[in-house]
């Protein structure tokens, strides 16, 4: 006798689970079909008929696409090093014996990651003002510069200021995870190392870095992930001006003027780029629950 494919349980539960499957195919499944159909389409509604490779040919040929992965590899690549090993540090130095309120330190710094991004976006816009802005009037009392600094009307300036603002947002999620994997290291191998005559730098490089190795491969996924897709920082603070244009900017854009089968086609390159960084997190995070 065939077993059946749902048990009497499972077909009770059919009811109660139908309504969230319609609506995740409806906002989620629905649209990315639709936009994966456009980028490979002649015309913006996907009508026409099939285009090939056409539209992703253009893609790469377009200097707005170029400018806009580089951008974007400048962007990730800045952020995610130095947040990550800022936030390793921090979480080193709440961890060493001696610091008191450790509790209350760790959810201090924890704040910059829970705003919301517009919130933080919109303050530190505010702060890098060129004219009477916070940033520009601290640095000339400590007479660290002799002129206010165009923060966000430069080039230059304006992919510097985006990038310390991403790092004050993401780098205490690192401190946190950081912190709670140097909680679960065993004592006794440090004292082990203690009677070895081992140093500092020893434990760190021996014992410490890789017994966080998991931790520190999860750290790394998401702010990738993070960074690659971040949206509302930058269009808040500089709306993809001053050549911070970065992918997920140059998708909206040409959205915005329904340019739809190079937004299209943007938008499936980039979902493939951080589907694979999903693909290794979903990877490590079933890893460690079997183990």
């Amino acid at each position: 006798m065939r077993k059946p494919l749902l048990t009497k349980d499972e077909k009770k539960a059919i009811p109660f689970v139908l309504p969230g499957v319609l609506v995740t195919a409806l906002l989620i499944v629905y649209p990315l079909v639709y936009i994966f159909v456009m980028s490979f389409s002649e015309n913006g509604v996907g009508q026409s008929g099939f285009a090939g490779f056409t539209n992703y040919i253009r893609l790469f040929h377009n200097p707005q696409f170029t400018r806009a992965v580089s951008n974007t590899l400048i962007w990730t690549g800045y952020t995610v090093v130095i947040s990550f090993f800022l936030g390793f540090a921090m979480a080193l130095l709440i961890h060493m014996k001696g610091i008191r309120l450790k509790g209350i330190w760790r959810s201090l710094l924890f704040i910059a990651w829970i705003i919301p991004g517009v919130v933080k976006a919109t303050a530190w816009k505010w702060l890098f003002t060129t004219d009477g802005g916070m940033v520009n009037h601290l640095l000339m009392s400590l007479k660290l510069i002799s002129g206010p600094v165009p923060w966000l009307t430069s080039p230059a300036w304006a992919k510097t200021a985006l990038i310390i603002v991403q790092i004050w947002a993401t780098a205490p999620y690192v401190m946190l995870m950081m912190t709670a994997g140097l909680q679960q290291l065993p004592a006794d191998l440090y004292e082990s190392a203690d009677l070895d005559g081992a140093n500092g730098f020893d434990k760190m490089l021996h014992i410490t870095l890789p017994m966080l190795k998991d931790v520190s491969f999860i750290c790394l996924l998401m702010l990738l992930v993070w960074a690659i897709n971040e949206f509302a920082l930058i269009w808040t603070m500089t709306s993809g001006g001053q050549n911070t244009t970065t992918l997920s900017l140059l998708i909206y854009n040409q959205f915005k003027v329904l340019n739809l089968n190079f937004a299209s086609a943007s938008a499936v390159m980039q979902l493939c780029v951080s589907m694979i960084f999903a693909v290794l997190y979903t990877r490590l995070v079933l890893k460690e629950e079997k183990q």
